[in-house]
């Protein structure tokens, strides 16, 4: 905590500073001056949290000191020093407010001094909170685009800013309609390690921050030197000291996304719709990024939907490959087609559209061969975060499926009969006993298979394919529990329950709110 002594005898401010040892306390003396105009100066500059003023110098005495401080509306808090038992002094300090206590010189000792200064500190630290959540009130009333000239007056900030979005990682899914869903998941911790990170930062000065929801929060950065060019590689670094702390005082991690705004605090909104923008293509980033959405090939903002020239899907050569079982056409056909999704620009809608008829080619062949469909951004042993590991987990998946050797051929007829049949009648009571009278095949038999052909047993594969419908559903429908577990064959809501806790971690309506982006 920074302190400020101010005081024309010098005697006295060394005396002052010989009392305490004053970093074992947690508190720095920044500056010291020798009167008061000397003293504003250094305010303005340093951004003291107390100064200890003498009631009587040239120039500009302390109380002229005190007030103009406090119209400057920093915070500062003050503890008052006299030769004398000045009284009158006294009381016209403290009602300014922002006085702590009125301390006499002669009567000054350590356990006094230190006493006075740990009630400024909770004091300042009791006001600071209160400043903060006017700022962020402030702040959200602003980027929103609300046309308050007086709000901007009072938030004391001028340009350069820069706006920071902080926003925790989630695997890729391929439903959109959940890409929105971000806020259910473990709220941001914000710490007050991240403030005195800010706070102490020579080149940029915290403004505000506010939370946009549970895992994204807001914070706006202004440009201490006005007349030096934009600081950019400054608040790289301090964007990167801010990662590095959030995500040692948080479980999951984090990344950030930033925009610089060099002209008008009323282009706030802007700045805020580029950062989302960047948040929401986090899959294009990977996890755990700095980056900074200036730099970005994003979307146009106007609303205007963005088509790359190679948008059209090159369905046809991936199939040829498919067909040939051609392990190289298949992978360039891939590629090819993800390539496009990312330039000239980014086109997070042509993703979903690819996935969206990866997913159908590839199922369509595993239907053909009477195995379950899948889906690869639901899968739950390896979550995708970047858009590379989504290529190559359809590449590896498609080249396996296309195999002469691949292990789906290796099922026999009798074992994908059975399989048939529990694709058809998953949502009813079956046992092991009605796929044997179905497919002529003995239920000791059948166990046999599933054990060696697939490595689980019958009710494992049951359990598993009926667990991936209900995923399904829960994703992409909003149906109540009882018509959930009822539509995968469960009777009883509370034993779906159960069973499905026990297959992935956790209970349905976790995976509902997003517990399947952990």
């Amino acid at each position: 905590m920074k302190i400020i002594l101010v005081d024309d005898e010098r005697i006295a401010l060394e005396h002052i500073k010989s009392v305490l040892p004053w970093h074992e306390y947690g508190y720095e003396i920044a500056a010291t001056a020798t009167n008061g105009k000397s003293a504003l100066r250094l305010c303005g500059e340093i951004q003291p949290q107390i100064m200890i003023v003498d009631i009587r110098m040239p120039v500009m005495d302390g109380l002229e000191l005190i007030r103009a401080v406090s119209e400057l509306k920093l915070g500062v808090k003050f503890i008052v020093m006299s030769a004398h038992q000045d009284f009158e002094y006294a009381r016209q300090a403290i009602s300014f407010g922002s006085v702590s206590s009125y301390l006499i010189k002669h009567e000054v000792d350590r356990d006094k001094l230190l006493h006075e200064l740990d009630k400024a500190r909770k004091s300042w630290e009791e006001g600071e909170k209160q400043r903060r959540q006017q700022r962020s009130e402030q702040l959200v009333e602003i980027v929103t685009g609300a046309e308050l000239p007086n709000v901007m007056k009072e938030l004391q900030a001028a340009p350069p800013f820069a706006m920071m979005l902080i926003q925790g990682d989630s695997p890729f899914t391929a439903v959109p309609s959940a890409a929105g869903r971000s806020d259910t998941l473990q709220p941001l911790k914000w710490t007050s390690c991240e403030i005195s990170l800010c706070s102490g930062q020579p080149d940029w000065q915290l403004v505000g921050e506010f939370a946009l929801n549970r895992s994204q929060r807001i914070a706006l950065f202004s440009q201490k030197n006005k007349s030096a060019a934009l600081m950019r590689d400054a608040f790289r670094k301090l964007a990167a000291a801010i990662h590095a702390s959030i995500n040692r005082h948080n479980e999951r991690s984090y990344s950030l996304y930033y925009s610089f705004q060099s002209s008008d605090l009323s282009l706030l909104p802007h700045t805020l719709r580029k950062v989302e923008a960047a948040a929401r293509h986090a899959v294009f980033c990977g996890k755990e990024t700095i980056v900074c959405a200036d730099d970005l090939p994003l979307p146009p903002q106007d609303g205007a939907a963005y088509l790359p020239a190679a948008r059209t899907f090159r369905l046809e050569e991936l199939l040829e490959g498919m067909d040939q079982n051609d392990p190289k056409r298949i992978e360039n056909a891939i590629q090819k087609q993800f390539h496009s999704l990312c330039h000239p620009g980014w086109d997070l809608s042509g993703l979903y559209e690819t996935i969206h008829t990866l997913t159908g080619l590839m199922n369509q062949r595993l239907s053909g061969k009477g195995l379950p469909e899948t889906d690869l951004m639901m899968a739950e042993d390896e979550p995708v975060y970047h858009i590379d590991q989504i290529m190559n987990k359809f590449n590896e998946t498609i080249q396996k499926l296309c195999s002469s050797s691949n292990e789906y051929d290796r099922i026999s007829n009798k074992l994908l009969k059975a399989l048939d049949y529990i694709h058809a009648h998953y949502h009813e009571d079956i046992n092991i006993e009605d796929v044997s009278r179905s497919t002529g095949i003995s239920a000791s038999y059948l166990h046999q298979l599933f054990k060696r052909e697939l490595e689980r047993t019958f009710l494992d594969y049951l359990t598993e394919h009926r667990i991936n419908q209900a995923k399904r559903i829960l994703s992409r429908e909003d149906a109540k529990m009882t018509e959930v577990s009822a539509r995968v064959g469960y009777r009883s809501s509370q034993h779906f329950s159960q069973v499905f806790k026990k297959t992935t971690g956790m209970l349905p309506h976790q995976y509902r709110h997003g517990g399947y982006a952990q």
